[in-house]
């Protein structure tokens, strides 16, 4: 009979260690370790919840890479993930999230599905940052090919916040605006 591997206890000072700083190289070797080391995305998961800052924001900027890379990984994670997205107190890990979901292509339940919609609704609509809003469009174009009825609100809500969108986020609206016509 195989035994159950144990459970890792990491603690928050020793992930805090590969978070050192905000690099690219020291996301990417941590991401390598992770992918290596899957049962290690469980204590990123919960410093990305916590809100802790600087650390919230690079643990989640791993988490990221690592369920961009490998998608697989996001499967068991999504219902918790997408159940935080409106209880997390740092713009951070938000962007880290939204950046997932709006780069890997997933079949979520309904409900995930009407949680993720109506969150990014609330960005978009919100004054949250170029990045928040950006990838809320891009996951609200995606959630429209499969909810075709909410291409008529997408399509007034970007045509409508466009006055205040910066040059890069006019630019993505414009093609996003191009495809749902």
């Amino acid at each position: 009979m195989a035994k159950n591997k144990p459970a890792v206890q990491i603690s928050l000072e020793k992930v805090k260690e590969h978070l050192g700083d905000s690099s690219k190289n020291l996301a990417e070797l941590t991401a390598n370790m992770v992918i290596d080391n899957p049962e290690l995305i469980e204590p990123l998961l919960e410093i990305s919840f916590i809100g802790l800052e600087p650390w919230s924001q690079r643990a989640s900027r791993v988490v990221s890479i690592c369920f961009c890379r490998f998608p697989e990984m996001l499967k068991p994670h999504v219902s918790r993930i997408i159940a935080h997205l409106g209880k997390l107190k740092s713009e951070g890990p938000l962007r880290n999230f939204l950046k997932i979901f709006s780069e890997v292509p997933l079949r979520l339940s309904n409900r995930n599905k009407s949680i993720l919609l109506n969150q990014c609704f609330d960005y978009l609509a919100g004054t949250w940052s170029i990045a928040v809003k950006a990838y809320s469009m891009d996951v609200l174009y995606h959630l429209s090919t499969e909810i075709p009825e909410i291409k008529n609100e997408l399509y007034l809500l970007i045509e409508t916040q466009m006055p205040e969108f910066s040059v890069g986020l006019k630019s993505r609206g414009k093609k996003i605006l191009r495809k749902l016509a």
